[in-house]
């Protein structure tokens, strides 16, 4: 058994090193970032588990200009994440929550967020978080926010990674939240996206 889970594990680091070595230009389009986490959060439900993922999603959000493959695998990924960190807790809980922002500076943005309540990131992994193989998971391979890095920079967004605590400033857990600000400007390119969704 201990042979098979060390073929898995570096089966799992191959398959991820591969994404993270080969992931081509992002090819954008308007998308719905709701419809995205939508399709992921459902096949999180139909895997099953013991942890509990609560959505919270803006309706009406505006429409993006991104890779449908590579915002999809980022949000598994930021999710992936969260599920692996509250694998010891007792009662695992998982945000994922999108919502529309007016920036002063910008026509606007969207921005999705999953927040969970593993404990957080250690001090040494919090500042390098986005290096390939850091992590602070036991069986983790650290490159699962590299490569949700890499898909931030090919959209020209932004991703802010803390802790987050309670009342008291005790650390509950990690949140983790991608700021878009190119969105689909005309009335066509949202038409384009409720056709293509």
């Amino acid at each position: 058994q201990t042979i098979v889970n060390q073929v898995s594990a570096l089966k799992l680091m191959v398959d991820e090193f591969r994404d993270y070595a080969r992931l081509p230009a992002a090819q954008l389009a308007p998308l719905d970032l709701n419809a995205l986490a939508d399709d992921v959060l459902r096949l999180y439900a139909a895997a099953g588990g013991r942890f509990a993922i609560h959505a919270r999603l803006e309706p009406g959000l505006p429409p993006v200009m991104g890779d449908r493959t590579q915002l999809r695998q980022l949000i598994h990924n930021l999710v992936k994440n969260a599920v692996e960190a509250t694998e010891r807790v007792e009662r695992p809980e998982i945000e994922v929550i999108t919502e529309a922002l007016a920036l002063p500076d910008r026509a606007g943005a969207v921005r999705v967020m999953v927040r969970d309540n593993g404990g957080g990131f250690a001090p040494a992994v919090l500042a390098r978080a986005f290096e390939p193989y850091v992590t602070n998971k036991p069986r983790g391979t650290g490159l699962g926010l590299a490569i949700v890095k890499k898909i931030v920079d090919e959209h020209g967004a932004r991703i802010d990674v803390s802790n987050w605590g309670d009342a008291s400033g005790r650390p509950v857990g990690a949140q983790i939240s991608v700021l878009f600000t190119k969105l689909a400007k005309s009335e066509e390119n949202r038409r384009l996206i409720a056709t293509d969704s």
